[in-house]
């Protein structure tokens, strides 16, 4: 597509500029603590929580579980780490299970917010598809509601003659949560807006957006259980939707462009997590008395 069209992309007006660079970067990176924020407030109400420290470096690690086939190596990093600190499996399937939705639905959210405002994509937001996405999402709220969730749960629970439990969340922790996940998305899309406009001059009417489209391929990426870290799955949905505010061929460029940033931010966070968790280790090896 680009080779195709590389008369439009010669005559695009791509940039460089380093701050706007380097500011959506500080800002995609206070979306994944916003991110670890929610799953720790999960863990907190569910009564597996653990010292937030620890909380963090688990949390990235499994991350590296995205990076290869299958996404249930991340699921499985988590469920060994909290099960070697004493924390019941249930509990941390339940925890996963409420992480895993509510990201969702705050990204479903975003998306739909920006179907009904952005006007150039009417057609994506008309008829019974938007309805239909509607309706879906008040099914999915009503879902989450520790009571429904709970039975449902059990009766699955008793089918494979397990015992049942008694959920400690309640329903306005569950969308607290929610508007933890739903400012994750929103920071993450200012930081997108900021790192394609570092490259590419664009609107900022785009924004919301744009930060629907980063919400809906994200989501594509993870849930499509083939592709390592949404790998093809989250560059094609970008390439579907960015051509709405930008030309096609420029859309290809910075799909791949935005896989590489959002993935060296992603392997430099842990990096420096596991240098800072080794440099703590070897604190606590010279003075026994240095706190964890």
């Amino acid at each position: 597509m680009v080779w195709g069209n590389w008369t439009q992309v010669r005559e695009a007006h791509f940039t460089f500029r380093p701050f706007p660079l380097l500011l959506s970067t500080f800002i995609f990176v206070l979306s994944y603590f916003i991110q670890i924020w929610a799953w720790y407030l999960i863990t907190l109400k569910l009564g597996i929580a653990i010292p937030f420290p620890e909380t963090l470096e688990n949390w990235f690690y499994s991350q590296l579980g995205k990076y290869l086939p299958g996404k249930v190596w991340l699921l499985l990093s988590r469920f060994y780490f909290y099960e070697s600190k004493g924390k019941s499996k249930k509990a941390v399937s339940i925890a996963l299970y409420l992480e895993t939705v509510t990201a969702i639905m705050a990204a479903g959210l975003i998306f739909l917010a920006a179907l009904a405002l952005f006007r150039e994509v009417r057609p994506f937001s008309s008829g019974n598809q938007f309805l239909l996405l509607s309706l879906l999402f008040i099914l999915a709220f009503i879902s989450i509601h520790p009571r429904i969730f709970q039975k449902i749960l059990n009766w699955v629970l008793i089918k494979f003659k397990r015992e049942p439990l008694s959920l400690s969340i309640s329903y306005p922790d569950i969308l607290w949560i929610l508007s933890v996940c739903i400012l994750a998305w929103v920071i993450g899309g200012i930081g997108f807006y900021l790192f394609i406009d570092s490259v590419y001059p664009i609107s900022s009417e785009t924004l919301l957006f744009l930060t629907g489209a980063l919400a809906f391929s994200s989501i594509l990426g993870l849930v499509a259980i083939f592709a390592p870290s949404g790998l093809g799955v989250r560059e094609g949905a970008l390439v579907y939707l960015l051509p709405y505010v930008m030309p096609e061929p420029v859309a290809v460029i910075i799909s791949i462009l935005t896989r590489i940033w959002m993935t060296l931010i992603e392997i430099g966070l842990i990096g420096v997590i596991y240098l800072s968790g080794r440099f703590h280790k070897g604190l606590q090896k010279r003075d026994p008395h240095v706190k964890s």
